[in-house]
């Protein structure tokens, strides 16, 4: 027998099932890997929910950005709405205040006529006191029904002239007054409330011409000379 075939006689023979043996080195190498997968574990775990929180403020922060859209709108909304309903009662009460205007004006021509009746019976040379007194009476407790609801007469004679509130039916040429002033009533002004019902028809002051000038300047004189 051959130096040969006595080594492979003292190797011993391996068990199939056992598998490839395996050496210290191996085993110690396959430690160090389990230990470094251990610690990797926590680490991965703290990169994922690093990530996760990361994720969520990012949500947290969009979601509170719409809530402050959705909050500033509704603000506006609501003060859009607050503004209508104000003006819709405005409009109302206003509505309301002045609802019989056309009225009050139609009234007013009545009380015109009473006015002009009184006058041509104070001015009658036959004149009856008591029908005087009766027309009056009535033209006083129209006038105070008038008021009662809101409609009252302004003073216009005296008054500088203004188109809000004056109608110039004529230019009277004068000195004694400044120019553009209320010199005449022809028919009274009256407010509804704090409303122009009816403009005064009114006469207005302005500057004499150079003859009406001159013929004061005459009148004057003549008037010394008598004297």
């Amino acid at each position: 027998m051959t130096k040969k075939n006595k080594s492979k006689e003292m190797e011993p023979e391996l068990d199939p099932e056992l598998g490839p043996e395996v050496t210290p080195d191996q085993n110690a190498s396959e430690e160090a890997l389990q230990e470094m997968a251990q610690a990797a574990e926590p680490e991965a775990a703290a990169g994922s929910l690093v990530r996760e929180i990361e994720k969520i403020s990012i949500e947290l922060e969009q979601k509170k950005q719409e809530a402050e859209e959705a909050n500033d709108k509704y603000r506006r909304t609501y003060a859009d709405f607050e503004n209508y309903r104000k003006r819709m009662q405005r409009e109302q009460a206003e509505f309301r205040k002045y609802a019989n205007e056309q009225m009050a004006l139609e009234l007013l021509t009545v009380l015109d006529h009473l006015g002009l009746a009184l006058k041509h019976a104070c001015e009658a040379p036959d004149k009856s006191e008591g029908l005087q007194q009766g027309v009056e009476m009535v033209y006083k407790q129209f006038r105070d029904v008038l008021e009662k609801f809101g409609i009252t007469p302004f003073k216009a004679e005296g008054e500088r002239f203004d188109p809000a509130k004056h109608e110039a039916m004529m230019q009277v040429g004068t000195s004694d007054v400044p120019e553009n002033m209320v010199v005449q009533v022809f028919q009274d002004g009256y407010l509804y409330h704090e409303k122009i019902l009816r403009h005064a028809k009114v006469g207005v002051s302005t500057k004499p011409s150079e003859s009406e000038g001159d013929a004061v300047v005459t009148q004057e004189e003549d008037g010394k000379e008598d004297q």
